[in-house]
């Protein structure tokens, strides 16, 4: 018997195990194991794509990952669990001679006990190797179906990502439109009750992105429905607002609500899908704003001298970034 490959094979067997109940089961962010393998792949498409958001190749990224993860779950504890019966040469027998089965018959027993495909042509080699049969089938109806249950889930929350993507990019699809467009010679009526919906997307997307962290990578090359650059675009259009301070009615605790929704995201979106840019982008939105709202103003106030208002711009330059995207994609308005 080869007692080492017991240790080996439980090793395996629960790093898999571990890494899928927090990744499915513990909603507070994906296992080690899934979110290496997930950069990984995503760095791998992300180089083919040479950087580019636009690129229609980052479009299979997130696809490619989901099904990688899945496969990876069950290679795992299909390794696993062959190590295990590979241990003892009595663990499984051909049915018809009783002889021992060799280590391509083991492998094979092992994958169709977790499949429920066998045709019976091997059986356990005793009582004992039953026992872990039955064990390794109750596995496989757990943890194998939750790893595959876990796609519907995920795919909802792709579609529930591109609907918020759209309907911020209906508001206007750079921050000085969503401006322009909110005001309407005397308020930002127009845009309130749009704005009072958005905070109830804005945060469901938040415990998506912390309960799914493969959300991440689903990338679309479309700017209309691409989540990072139109989250940029709305960030962007409340900086414009706290700079100025546009908004002087009752009704501007709304832009804070909203500002507050974008906080919680900030805080669920980890380091690994972020980063600080080394400069913040220009602020020059004075001379595009309408000339009722400039009339309040002497002169352009410019940019504020706050040390977290800059660094707020420079992570959002940061987040754009990482997905292949400029600051210029934010501002373009065509």
């Amino acid at each position: 018997m080869s007692y080492l490959l017991v240790p080996l094979g439980l090793f395996i067997l629960i790093v898999a195990l571990v890494d899928i109940f927090k990744t499915i089961l513990y909603i507070n962010g994906g296992g080690r194991l899934s979110s290496f393998t997930a950069r990984k792949i995503w760095w791998v498409y992300f180089k083919m794509a040479r950087g580019k958001g636009k690129a229609p190749i980052l479009n299979f990224a997130g696809g490619t990952i989901l099904m990688g993860l899945v496969a990876m779950w069950i290679f795992l504890i299909w390794v696993g669990y062959s190590l295990i019966y590979l241990s003892d040469p009595n663990s499984v027998l051909e049915s018809s001679t009783g002889e021992n089965a060799d280590i391509i018959g083991n492998i094979y027993y092992v994958g169709y006990t977790l499949t429920s495909l066998g045709n019976g042509d091997l059986r356990a080699g005793s009582a004992f190797w039953r026992i872990i049969s039955n064990i390794m089938g109750m596995n496989s109806m757990i943890f194998i179906s939750l790893g595959i249950s876990y796609l519907l889930p995920v795919l909802q929350a792709v579609i529930d990502k591109r609907t918020l993507a759209v309907y911020i990019y209906q508001l206007g699809n750079s921050p000085k439109e969503i401006i322009n467009k909110g005001f309407n010679g005397k308020d930002f009526s127009p845009l309130y009750n749009r704005l009072q919906n958005l905070e109830s997307l804005l945060l469901k997307h938040g415990e998506h992105h912390l309960a799914y962290p493969i959300l991440h990578y689903f990338h679309t090359n479309k700017r209309s429905h691409n989540i990072r650059l139109n989250l940029a675009i709305l960030d962007e259009a409340l900086n414009i607002q706290e700079a100025y301070h546009l908004d002087k009615s009752a009704n501007a605790f709304t832009w804070r609500v909203i500002r507050g929704a974008m906080d919680n995201l900030a805080v669920r979106l980890h380091e690994s899908y972020t980063s600080l840019a080394d400069d913040p982008p220009d602020f020059d939105y004075f001379n595009d704003l309408p000339d009722e709202l400039k009339a309040n103003f002497e002169e352009d106030p410019g940019i504020p001298k706050d040390e977290d208002f800059n660094k707020r711009r420079g992570k959002l330059l940061g987040y754009i970034k990482k997905d292949g995207w400029d600051w210029e994609d934010v501002l373009d308005d065509k």
